[in-house]
């Protein structure tokens, strides 16, 4: 028979409520971010330095929207892991109960 582990679920679920927070707050430098190198395009006063702004704002909000979904994918596969081991969990308990009771396990109503 081989040996098993125990998954605790808690600390999943807390990990991708960290991760959710990570993601706004990610979102939230993200359009500061972006925002600043825009205006400051506009106020540059020089095309050089206003067309360099913009594109840096652009390159910008790419890697942050990437940085974004990263985040947003690792909570979302947190959160199902802990629903799966949850689940797994609670149908080996009720089979196991099954069993002993199929069985006349002592202890164990038949009901």
């Amino acid at each position: 028979m081989g040996s098993g582990f125990t998954v605790r679920t808690g600390p999943l679920v807390s990990g991708s409520q960290d991760i959710s927070g990570l993601q706004g707050r990610c979102l939230a430098i993200a359009e500061d971010a972006v925002a600043s190198l825009a205006a400051m395009a506009g106020s540059a006063g020089h095309p050089g330095l206003a067309s360099a702004l913009s594109g840096a704002a652009e390159r910008g909000n790419g890697a942050f929207a990437g940085v974004w979904a990263a985040y947003g994918h690792a909570s979302q596969s947190l959160a199902a892991t802990a629903a799966s081991y949850d689940g797994a969990e609670q149908a080996n308990a009720a089979r196991s109960e099954e069993l002993l009771r199929f069985f006349g396990w002592p202890g164990v109503s038949q009901g």
